[in-house]
């Protein structure tokens, strides 16, 4: 009998231990799954922030690709109008050149037209 009370206490012990165990890991488990937890969180953070600043940088290289596109236009429609003033000058000058030559054939066809 003192056996079987030896053996029942041995038992006991085991099952006390084995509850004991599984208590540690049930905490060792817990304690992963906050920590798991804590890292997702933080990479979630760290992932927002990156995505704020690829939107930011993105907004900002528009507005200067935009403030680029716009400078080279005002460029080329400043060259380009400079270009019309210096054509329009040309013919301005040769219309008044003709003009002389013009007025010099009318007038003589007028005059010559009266002496005939």
């Amino acid at each position: 009998m003192a056996e079987h009370a030896k053996h029942q206490d041995s038992s006991e012990g085991i099952l006390r231990l084995l509850a004991e165990k599984e208590r540690q890991l049930e905490q060792v488990v817990a304690s992963a799954k906050d920590e798991a937890a804590k890292v997702t969180e933080g990479a979630r953070r760290d992932a927002d922030a990156i995505l704020r600043r690829a939107q930011e940088e993105t907004a900002a290289l528009a507005r200067e690709y935009e403030r680029r596109a716009q400078q080279e236009a005002e460029g080329i429609s400043t060259e380009i109008l400079g270009k019309a003033r210096q054509q329009a000058a040309v013919l301005k000058q040769r219309a008044e050149a003709r003009l002389d030559s013009a007025v010099d054939a009318v007038v003589t066809r007028v005059l010559g037209g009266l002496g005939g």
